[in-house]
């Protein structure tokens, strides 16, 4: 299998040269986890590949993003993500011609700006990194759910009959959504294919665990990191917010609006309805564009 994939998007910088920060500004422009959060965009072009072993560590970074100081082990969920390499892609940025995956960093951790996935927690809940995430989704549940999402959420993670997928969608930020589109596309055919040699990728439910923001002294307006996000929550069964304020290395981060509390904002689908939640994604990327 080839390990690359069609699916490009290029990101243009707008910026003259004269306007390109020092370098002492750009160190500013990564946090404590050496995660990109400055405001400008990033030039480069991007394409989607499939998981390799040299992405072990771009990919945990890419899940503390998402997870936090959760108690998860997320280097073993790496490795998972890494083994199933036949669902699922990576973001690298595009080789100049003539520059081979061999040149790469050794730890190839700085070479990976997102990951699309699906991980069978059911198949695979013996794993001990997988028996954590399912943990993790009851104990949240029942600390921040009402009761109808909390049995919702105990009576799909106790029946092995029930197979429940976790969507991973993560990315740095300034990555543009658009880059979602071609990944999510290229998920539905890998899983398609998949289906078809009867591997267990058949769900009847979703999670899909969203980074989030809240702000405003009311907590009135929620802006969702991954913008493609967003109006998949009206085709949601069931959600619930957890406030993560206080694993977030900030508790808060200021925007023109005002300060930004970080959250996550757990959905949960009937599995029937993952090609609908790609078509409404592709509709807000292009909608925002």
């Amino acid at each position: 299998m080839s390990n690359k994939k069609n699916k490009e998007i290029q990101k243009e910088d707008s910026e003259s040269e004269e306007e390109q920060e020092s370098g002492s500004e750009r160190d500013s422009d990564f946090d404590s986890d050496g995660n990109f959060v400055g405001d400008k965009e990033l030039q480069a072009d991007f394409e989607g590949r499939n998981p390799e072993d040299c992405d072990y560590h771009g990919i945990k970074q890419l899940l503390r993003q998402l997870f936090l100081k959760s108690n998860v082990d997320l280097g073993a969920l790496a490795q998972i993500i890494i083994s199933q390499n036949y669902v699922g892609s990576v973001v690298k940025q595009c080789l100049d011609d003539g520059q081979d995956d061999d040149d790469d960093d050794d730890d190839g951790s700085d070479g990976v700006f997102g990951i699309t996935t699906v991980i069978n927690i059911t198949k695979r809940k013996e794993e001990p990194c997988i028996k954590q995430v399912r943990q993790l989704l009851t104990t949240l549940a029942n600390d921040n759910a009402d009761d109808r999402v909390k049995a919702l959420v105990n009576k799909i993670l106790s029946d092995d009959a029930t197979h429940v997928g976790l969507i991973i969608n993560e990315r740095i930020l300034n990555i543009p959504a658009a880059i979602s589109v071609p990944l999510f596309a290229s998920l539905q055919n890998e899983l398609d294919k998949a289906l078809k040699k009867n591997m267990p990728y058949l769900f009847q439910y979703l999670v899909w665990i969203c980074k989030t923001y809240k702000t405003g002294d009311d907590d009135s307006e929620v802006l969702f990191a991954n913008q493609e996000e967003k109006p998949l929550v009206d085709e949601a069964m069931a959600s619930f917010d957890v406030d993560v304020a206080e694993q977030a290395e900030l508790s808060q981060w200021d925007y023109e609006g005002g300060a930004m509390t970080p959250c996550r904002k757990v959905l949960i689908f009937e599995g029937g309805k993952f090609n609908q939640l790609v078509r409404l994604l592709k509709e807000e990327v292009e909608n925002v564009q």
